[in-house]
């Protein structure tokens, strides 16, 4: 396979395991034991970050920081793989697109000083910024050695976030369950690992 095929079907793959993160991210992540109510990543960061507890983490809200990373995890990552100029248009319309989705409300405007909408236009804007950043990026090491440490970093902190987020459900003798989309997300990061790590080491062997 000709160097240009390999990093068309690198970036492929990379893109779709990508897409497959952000299926996982609004998944369920807590599920009651009853089923009578789920919560995906982005409705149990709403969730906690009402709690007066998270209000006195360092930093503040931090099971919400968490939660809210991955998205923009997924957006440097999605940025980094795009290969061609029609991939980079895509990565850039979907990066713009998905940082919107991360916005607070509208009241934002009206309450700056809220914690909440706050983190939550920063880590969009976060989004935004860093994801476009990355389409640039041509060097093969650079995006290999981005899309190795981005999993890493995605893969605890969703971990992290999850766990803190059990532990206040589990406060108020709710008793929860993970559900599928954590297992979703951090299979994706695994498989994107493992093709990052596969794909420097198959321009290893042809410089060999």
């Amino acid at each position: 396979m000709s160097r240009n095929n390999h990093l068309r079907h690198y970036s492929a793959l990379a893109a779709l395991l990508v897409l497959v993160g952000f299926f996982g991210y609004v998944q369920p992540w807590i599920v009651l034991p009853t089923g009578s109510m789920t919560l995906g990543a982005f409705d149990l960061a709403e969730w906690a970050s009402l709690l007066p507890a998270q209000r006195a983490t360092s930093p503040p809200l931090l099971a919400p920081l968490l939660l809210r990373l991955q998205p923009v995890i997924l957006c440097l990552i999605l940025g980094a793989v795009a290969e061609s100029r029609a991939t980079m248009a895509i990565a850039a319309i979907a990066i713009l697109l998905l940082a919107a989705a991360q916005l607070p409300p509208f009241e934002y405007i009206y309450d700056i000083n809220n914690l909440n909408y706050r983190q939550q236009f920063f880590l969009a804007i976060a989004s935004l910024i860093f994801g476009i950043a990355a389409i640039p990026l041509r060097n093969p090491r650079l995006v290999a050695l981005a899309t190795i440490v981005l999993p890493i970093m995605g893969l605890a902190t969703s971990v992290l976030g999850l766990a803190q987020a059990e532990a206040l459900y589990r406060s108020f003798q709710l008793g929860a369950i993970s559900g599928a989309g954590i297992v979703i997300l951090s299979l994706s990061y695994l498989a994107l690992l493992a093709l990052s790590a596969g794909s420097m080491f198959s321009r290893r062997q042809a410089a060999s």
